[in-house]
Order: structure tokens, then C-alpha cells, then sequence
């Protein structure tokens, strides 16, 4: 069963214009508790979105993802948003630890928003992977 998290973090962290911002700070699910102290900073975090659809016949999933893009301030978080962005919707076909990435749509664009009781700015984006496994012969 391909992991469609991992292999996207996987990805990103290959790409100097992220990594050059937010270093390896690039995690799924949630924001590490051991990340929260230096908070804010440039940070990504990707999350399932619910309407995930699996296709078991032809071994594709189509997973929702909302991406969170963390910085210092609205600008900040935009610029680590842009890369993301740009970065995604490249991809085309990348086979990443038996998970064949083959594209990324995004549903609408980019929000600003604020966690409410730490005040971290971020911009939040939602998108729609279509990956597959990989078959070895």
C-alpha cells in the first residue's frame, strides 16, 4: 500500500527552493511537539483531508490534502505556500518508496489564517493527489 504522505515529503525536502526555507521541517499529521517551542517559523505540514477514494481495481488512490505553510508572518507563510505550490503541481509521474505520484491538482486557492491560541500565521491549501502503486515485474 503506497504511503502518499511520505512520499510527498520525501519529495519536498529533495527541492533546495523549500528546503532553503524551511530547512527538513516537513512533517505529516501534525506539527511535532518538539517544533511547537521555536514556533513561529517556516514550517510545512501536510494533513489528509478526508474524500479519500480508492480505485482497488486499477491500485490508485485520489487522497485530499490540506497543506499548512507556516512563517513568521502572512508573508512569510506565503513565500513557503508559493514553493509548495510550485513544487506540487510539477509533479508528474515520480516513483517515491513503491508510491507512484502521477499528479496534483489544487481545489481553490491559497487561505490566510492564524491558529487561534498561539497566533502562528500560516496559509492553508487543499489539493488532490492522484497516486497509484508501483508494479515491479
Amino acid at each position: 500500500m503506497q504511503d502518499v504522505l511520505a512520499a510527498l515529503i520525501t519529495h519536498l525536502l529533495t527541492i533546495s527552493a523549500i528546503t532553503d526555507l524551511t530547512s527538513t521541517r516537513i512533517f505529516g499529521g501534525e506539527l511535532p511537539e518538539d517544533q511547537i517551542k521555536a514556533m513561529p517559523r517556516k514550517v510545512i505540514v501536510l494533513r489528509y483531508a478526508g474524500g479519500f477514494e480508492l480505485f482497488r481495481t486499477h491500485r490508485e488512490q485520489q487522497p485530499r490534502l490540506d497543506i499548512f505553510s507556516y512563517g513568521e508572518d502572512y508573508f512569510e507563510a506565503g513565500r513557503v505556500d508559493g514553493v509548495v505550490a510550485d513544487a506540487l503541481i510539477a509533479i508528474r509521474r515520480l516513483d517515491i518508496n513503491d508510491t507512484l505520484l502521477h499528479s496534483v491538482g489544487y481545489a481553490g486557492g491559497p487561505r490566510q489564517l492564524k491558529e487561534p491560541d498561539a497566533e502562528w500565521r500560516y496559509v492553508l491549501r487543499s489539493a488532490t493527489v492522484r497516486a497509484g502503486e508501483t508494479t515491479t515485474a
